[in-house]
């Protein structure tokens, strides 16, 4: 005895001859009298009388037509939640992504949008803070997935690398050094900047590099968001030293983006737990996302005044050192 069996006799009487069950279910009028008879032969009885090519239900047919209708309706159940998993609409489906603060308020919302459109019943919570956090979060298993500076602190992760970004200078549109097509180490002596905040391995490697050439500064503004660094740079309080993908996001604001020699790239990645498969809706979200991003850094080679960059940022999706 099989599920289509059961579907055959259902439809047989529902519509009360093979004829109209081979309408119901799309199958030859001779094969749903194969599937009858099969079914007979493993039940051992018969459950219709074939009188002159009608066929006629014995009372047995009749007393199993609640259990076979309550068995097909969980079948046509488990079919539609399987169609819905498939296209990663199920109506339980929870995703759970990590990302730093300033990713969002500008890249991944537009993300959320168009991912959210294609799969209106997915509900998303995004999770934000530091990239040390982000890895505890995943760690933990409070998120599915995080966005990494890599290589990650701990090492015990499945890393998708997504691209290479460097370092920008964004400075106030009419400040002087807006005038370079680059900015180097030597450009920022004597003036005033605007750091993100110590705990970043990134500012450790500027201030030695500062230090080093001899170059004279002063962090006058520190700060814990691109955003924030970008919009004290368009007041005019200094030069921001900040990841070129995320400041490009603030296109907006009255400000120049130039790159920073000497180049301080930086990889990303996304970050899951090993031995954890994620699910497709997740695959789906992590390939949308690193559309998206790959696009806009691409677009970051024309900069905000529009003069041309066309090293800035460099990308290397495939780079994972």
């Amino acid at each position: 005895m099989n599920l289509k069996q059961l579907e055959v006799l259902k439809a047989v009487m529902a519509s009360g001859s093979t004829v109209g069950a081979s309408a119901i279910l799309q199958l030859s009028q001779s094969a749903i009298s194969r599937h009858l008879t099969a079914l007979e032969t493993d039940i051992g009885f018969e459950l219709f009388i074939r009188d002159k090519g009608r066929l006629i239900p014995r009372p047995e047919a009749r007393a199993l037509v609640p259990e076979v209708e309550e068995l097909t309706d969980v079948l046509e159940r488990v079919k539609r939640k399987v169609t819905d998993l498939k296209s990663g609409l199920g109506s339980d489906t929870l995703l759970r992504v990590a990302f730093p603060h300033s990713m969002t308020t500008t890249v991944l919302p537009g993300v959320l949008a168009r991912f959210l459109a294609e799969r209106p019943r997915v509900l998303v919570e995004v999770l934000a803070g530091p990239y040390g956090s982000i890895e505890q979060m995943v760690q933990a298993r409070r998120t599915d997935l995080g966005f990494v500076r890599l290589p990650t602190e701990d090492q015990g992760f499945d890393i998708r690398p997504v691209l290479r970004g460097n370092i920008a200078c964004v400075m106030a549109k009419d400040h002087l050094l807006a005038r370079k097509d680059v900015v180097t180490l030597e450009d920022l002596a004597g003036t005033d900047l605007i750091l993100l905040r110590r705990q970043r391995s990134g500012r450790h490697e500027l201030e030695d590099e500062l230090r080093a050439s001899r170059v004279p500064y002063r962090c006058r503004i520190e700060v814990h968001s691109v955003e924030a660094a970008c919009a004290c740079a368009a007041s005019g309080l200094g030069i921001a030293i900040v990841p070129g993908l995320i400041a490009s996001s603030f296109h907006s604001l009255p400000i120049a983006l130039r790159p920073f020699r000497p180049a301080h790239p930086s990889d990303y990645g996304i970050a899951t737990l090993p031995g954890m498969p994620l699910s497709r809706t997740a695959d789906a979200f992590i390939a949308m996302f690193t559309d998206e991003v790959l696009m806009r850094a691409f677009e970051t080679t024309r900069i905000t005044d529009d003069r041309d960059a066309p090293d800035f940022p460099s990308l290397d999706p495939t780079a994972t050192d």
